[in-house]
């Protein structure tokens, strides 16, 4: 086993190195082209003999000489609802960190769901963001706003909509954690997993209200 990491400040780093697990660096911006970025990741992998992969907080997106060498051993672990084979969901380039719990809140408020819930949701990686087929999720519910709102109301005023994201992300933080080991002993089983939904995610009446909550969210954490 070994913990990798594109930057040095990687917060998993540190707890790994505290628990003895063997740790390296590997920086994107180290080479020229995605692809010897790729050559450097395979190295440290074939080093070690990995059979497996999971993805944990890893942002840069999977170079396609790694996913054609672990084609179906790849998992990652990602904070909110997903719906592969279908056009909209809460993944894709920049949906990650803070951005997915707040863009989550924030089309659950807009749509006003009575009940609205976000999830923590292991995946097989693909050679594009979040698009791979679901293994496991773990539903969380959340508060709802209360009243009807609008995306002029929480561009305008979005202390409540930071404070329930902050919320939400602590809460949902350890179940992701649970999620993931139940995923990674799924698939040392020979479990394929959940595959796809049975129901759309976002409907297309709901795409416009989507993307406003996406770019609200990203407006509101920039560093993700």
């Amino acid at each position: 086993m070994i913990v990798v990491s594109s930057k040095d400040e990687a917060g998993g780093i540190e707890k790994a190195r505290a628990l003895g697990i063997e740790t390296v660096v590997v920086r994107p911006g180290d080479y020229r082209t995605r692809e010897e970025f790729g050559r450097a990741l395979l190295a440290v992998m074939e080093k070690y003999e990995l059979n497996w992969v999971s993805q944990n907080g890893w942002l840069p997106l999977t170079p396609k000489n790694v996913f054609a060498k672990y084609a179906g051993r790849i998992i990652n672990q990602h904070p909110g609802p997903l719906d592969p084979g279908r056009v909209k969901d809460f993944g894709g380039k920049g949906m990650y960190g803070s951005r997915v719990s707040c863009a989550r809140v924030a089309y659950e408020w807009l749509t006003e769901v009575k009940n609205p819930w976000t999830e923590a949701t292991v995946h097989r990686v693909t050679e594009k963001y979040d698009e791979g087929e679901l293994i496991l999720t773990s539903r969380v519910e959340f508060e709802g706003w209360g009243r009807e709102v609008t995306i002029a109301e929480l561009t305008n005023e979005p202390s409540k909509l930071k404070q329930a994201t902050e919320e939400l992300q602590e809460r949902l933080l350890p179940v992701e954690h649970e999620t993931v080991i139940e995923a990674l002993a799924m698939v040392a089983r020979g479990e394929k997993g959940l595959g796809r939904r049975d129901e759309i995610l976002v409907p297309e009446e709901n795409w416009k209200i989507l993307e406003e909550a996406k770019r609200l969210a990203i407006d509101l954490y920039p560093e993700g």
